[in-house]
C-alpha cells in the first residue's frame, strides 16, 4: 500500500512563506468561521512571531495588515457563515456569495508574496501561491477532519498552463458578486481579486498540456463536468488505470451517476470508493448505493488506514472525520505514473455536474505526482457491509440554518450604513437582531439596490458592531438567519486595544523594531485583562521618568510617525498611511490627539508637554500634506476632523497665554520658528 503523502495545513503555508511577505490575499470557501479563520488561518501567512493569545494576536495581526500594500478578502457561501466562535475584527473584507444552482463550494487559496530580500536589481520578485483543498475556513476544516490540498506556484512573468483559467474564475467571482459585466473600476471595488488578476495577467499562457508526456497541472472552475474536464486536460493517458475515490458525501438514490460516468469515460481497470464513517461506526452512505457499489464488477468499498484516521496515537482516540476529495488515478505496472484530480467536488451530481450547466460552484487541480515507488492503493478494500446507515448530505446542514440574501454595509470612516436585499422581488418586512435585542426595523426593502440608511441607524448599527459584525435577519424565512456585515474603512474602526495613553503612545511610534513593537503590545494588552488566562501574568515594569516622557521623547516619537508615514506614502501603502494619521487605532494620530485633548479639558498632565505634542501634530499635517498634495486632497473629510481635533485644544493656548504678560509675544515667535522645518546645513570643506 503507498504511503499517504501527510503534513499539516497552516505547517505547510508556513513553509511556503518563509522568506516572503504577503502582498494580497484572496480565500474561498463554504463554510466560514470569521473569528477562527483570523485568529488561527490568517497567521500562517505572516512570517513573523505572534502570541499564543487570540486577543494579543489579534492586534499584532492588525498592526500587520494596515502594512499591506494590497488587501485580503473571503468570499464565502451565504449560507455557510458559522457564527459559533465569534464574529470578525479585522481589516479582511467578506463577502457572500450566492450560487443560484447549487451551493458555492470552492475552497481556494490565491496569495500574492513578494521576497523579503531584494535582488541584485533592488527588485522584490513576486510570485502568486495558488491552492485547490478541500478544507472549508473553520475550525474542522484546519484542525479536526482529514483533508487534502494542492499548492501551485506561478512566478512573476512566468509560464504557466494556469493563467487563463485562473483570470477567467477570478473574473466570473467577481461578476457573480456584482451581478454585472465587469469593468476596471468594478473590478478595482474587489481589490484582492484584482491584485492577482493583474499578476497573472503579466504571465504567459503555456498552450501544451504535458511535457515529455508528464502532464502539466491544470485547473478545474467548475464550469465543465469533472469527467469531462479530466478527459480534456488528459486524453487517453488515463484509459484502463485504477481509480481510486475519496469523498465524503454521494447522492441519495439507489445508483452513482458520477462514478457510472467516470466507469464509461475511463473504464478503469479497478476502482475503490471510499465508505465514510462516523463516530458510531455507521455507514454515511444510503443503504442501497452500497449494495449497488458492491454489485459492480470492477468496484470495492475501501477503507483509509487507521492511523490516518484517529486523532491522537491512543487506541482509544477519537477517529477523524474524513472530508477530502481525491479522485487518484495510477498505473500499478508503470513506476511513478499517478493523476490526481484534488479539490472541492464530491461525487455527487451537484459536484460533478453530470446533469448539465447546473449544479454546484467547485473548483479543482488535476496534476501528475511522481514517485520512486510503484504506486499502488491508498484504501484497503472493504467487503463487509456495514451494520447501519446514516446518509448525509453536502451541504452539512446549512440549509437548515441559511444565510440571508441582505446584504449589510458599514463604512467607519463615513459612519455611513447601506443594505441591499439579493432576491428578484422586494424583501418581506425585515428586522435585524442581535442576541435577541432589535438593533434596526428595516421593513420592506427594494431589490438589486443598495438603500443609505438614516444616520441614526448608522449610529445604532455602529454601537452593536464594536463587539460583533454578525446578525440574525427575521422576517426573510421562518427562521432567522445569519448576516456578516461587511465593514470598510476599517482603519477608523476602533482598535481591539483600547485606552493607551499618549505617553503610551508616543513609546509605540519611537520602538524600532517588530520585536520590540511584539513585546510592548503583548505587556500592554496583559496589563488591560485581554490576556490568555493560561498565560502567565508578570507585574509590569515600573516607568521610569526617561526622555521619553519629556521632549526629547516626543521629538523622537513623532520623527518616527513621519517617516513610517512617508515610506508608506512613497511605496504605495496608502492604507499604512491612512492606519496611521486618520485611523481610530491604538497608536493613530487621531488617537494621540483624542487622548490630549481629554488631559486638557480634565486639568490633568503638563499643560506645557500637551501644547508641544499639539504642535508636533500640526507640524506633521503640514509637512505631509505639502508633499503628497494628491494624498492629502483626496482625504479633505479625514484632514478636517484632524484640524477640527487641533481646534478644539485651542483653549490651552490662551491659558498658556495667560499665565505671564510676556507669554503671548514668546509663543508666537515660538510657533513661528518651531512649525518652520529646519534644513540640514551642508559640512563645510577646507581649502
Amino acid at each position: 500500500m503507498t504511503t499517504i503523502p501527510r503534513e499539516v495545513l497552516s505547517d505547510h503555508f508556513q513553509e511556503r512563506m518563509q522568506g516572503r511577505r504577503i502582498v494580497s490575499a484572496l480565500f474561498t470557501t463554504f463554510r466560514f468561521e470569521p473569528a477562527f479563520f483570523e485568529t488561527q488561518i490568517l497567521p500562517a501567512f505572516f512570517d513573523s512571531a505572534l502570541s499564543q493569545a487570540d486577543a494579543i494576536r489579534l492586534v499584532q495581526l492588525e498592526v500587520s495588515l494596515r502594512e499591506l500594500k494590497g488587501s485580503i478578502a473571503v468570499y464565502y457561501d451565504r449560507n455557510g457563515l458559522v457564527a459559533d466562535g465569534g464574529s470578525s475584527k479585522l481589516d479582511v473584507r467578506r463577502i457572500a456569495v450566492s450560487h443560484s444552482t447549487g451551493i458555492f463550494h470552492p475552497k481556494n487559496v490565491f496569495a500574492l508574496v513578494e521576497a523579503v530580500e531584494p535582488d541584485e536589481a533592488g527588485h522584490h520578485a513576486r510570485t502568486l501561491l495558488c491552492a485547490c483543498l478541500s478544507a472549508n475556513l473553520t475550525r474542522a476544516g484546519w484542525w479536526e477532519n482529514v483533508e487534502v490540498a494542492h499548492v501551485e506556484e506561478i512566478a512573476e512573468a512566468g509560464h504557466t498552463n494556469l493563467r487563463d483559467a485562473l483570470i477567467e474564475y477570478l473574473d466570473r467571482l467577481v461578476r457573480t458578486v456584482v451581478g454585472q459585466r465587469l469593468n476596471d473600476e468594478l473590478r478595482k471595488q474587489h481589490a484582492a481579486a484584482s491584485d492577482i488578476r493583474e499578476f497573472l495577467r503579466g504571465t504567459t499562457q503555456r498552450e501544451h498540456r504535458s511535457v515529455t508526456g508528464r502532464l502539466r497541472t491544470h485547473f478545474h472552475d467548475g464550469d465543465a463536468s469533472l469527467p469531462d474536464f479530466i478527459r480534456s486536460v488528459a486524453g487517453n493517458a488515463l484509459q484502463g488505470m485504477c481509480l481510486e475515490i475519496v469523498t465524503p458525501y454521494f447522492d441519495s438514490g439507489a445508483e452513482s451517476a458520477p462514478l457510472s460516468a467516470l466507469l464509461r469515460e475511463f473504464e478503469p481497470r479497478e476502482v475503490r470508493v471510499l465508505l465514510p464513517k462516523n463516530d458510531r461506526g455507521e455507514a454515511e452512505c444510503p443503504e442501497s448505493l452500497h449494495a449497488w457499489v458492491a454489485s459492480l464488477p470492477n468496484a470495492k468499498w475501501g477503507s483509509l488506514p487507521e492511523d490516518l484516521l484517529r486523532r491522537g496515537k491512543a487506541e482509544e482516540a477519537k477517529r477523524r472525520r474524513v472530508h477530502a476529495k481525491v479522485y487518484r488515478f495510477f498505473e500499478p505496472v508503470r513506476a511513478g505514473r499517478e493523476v490526481l484530480y484534488i479539490g472541492s467536488t464530491n461525487l455527487t451530481q451537484a459536484g460533478c455536474r453530470i446533469a448539465g450547466r447546473g449544479g454546484n460552484w467547485e473548483t479543482g487541480f488535476l496534476v501528475e505526482v511522481t514517485s520512486p515507488q510503484r504506486p499502488t492503493w491508498w484504501m484497503s478494500a472493504n467487503a463487509d457491509r456495514p451494520r447501519a446507515f446514516a446518509p448525509t448530505t453536502e451541504d452539512e446542514g446549512t440549509a437548515a440554518s441559511g444565510g440571508s440574501q441582505l446584504v449589510v454595509r458599514y463604512r467607519w470612516d463615513a459612519h455611513e450604513a447601506g443594505v441591499l436585499w439579493g432576491g428578484k422581488n422586494p424583501s418581506p418586512a425585515l428586522k435585524l437582531l442581535h442576541s435577541g435585542v432589535l438593533v434596526l426595523d428595516l421593513g420592506q426593502v427594494a431589490a438589486k439596490e443598495w438603500v443609505t440608511l438614516a444616520r441614526i441607524d448608522a449610529d445604532r448599527l455602529e454601537e452593536h458592531l464594536r463587539s460583533t459584525s454578525i446578525f440574525h435577519v427575521v422576517g426573510e424565512s421562518t427562521e432567522p438567519c445569519l448576516v456578516l456585515v461587511q465593514e470598510e474603512g476599517m482603519h477608523a474602526r476602533p482598535s481591539v486595544l483600547h485606552d493607551l495613553s499618549a505617553a503610551d503612545i508616543l513609546r509605540y511610534w519611537a520602538l524600532l523594531t517588530p520585536e520590540q513593537r511584539a513585546a510592548f503590545l503583548e505587556a500592554r494588552a496583559r496589563v488591560m485583562g485581554d490576556a490568555d488566562p493560561l498565560l502567565a501574568r508578570l507585574a509590569p515594569l515600573p516607568v521610569e521618568s526617561t526622555l521619553f516622557d519629556r521632549f526629547a521623547g516626543i521629538f523622537h516619537a513623532f520623527e518616527c510617525l513621519e517617516q513610517h508615514v512617508r515610506n508608506a506614502l512613497n511605496e504605495g501603502r496608502t492604507r499604512e498611511a491612512d492606519y496611521r494619521l486618520f485611523g481610530q487605532k491604538y497608536d493613530s494620530l487621531g488617537t494621540l490627539l483624542g487622548r490630549v485633548t481629554e488631559n486638557v479639558a480634565q486639568g490633568k498632565g503638563d499643560r506645557v508637554e500637551h501644547y508641544v505634542l499639539l504642535l508636533c501634530a500640526q507640524q506633521i499635517l503640514r509637512e505631509v500634506g505639502r508633499d503628497h498634495r494628491a494624498y492629502w486632497s483626496e482625504r479633505r473629510a479625514e484632514v478636517k476632523q484632524l484640524e477640527a481635533q487641533l481646534e478644539s485644544a485651542g483653549p490651552l493656548r490662551s491659558t498658556l497665554a495667560a499665565s505671564n504678560h510676556e507669554m503671548p509675544a514668546f509663543l508666537d515667535w515660538f510657533d513661528a520658528w518651531f512649525l518652520e522645518r529646519a534644513e540640514a546645513l551642508e559640512p563645510e570643506t577646507s581649502a
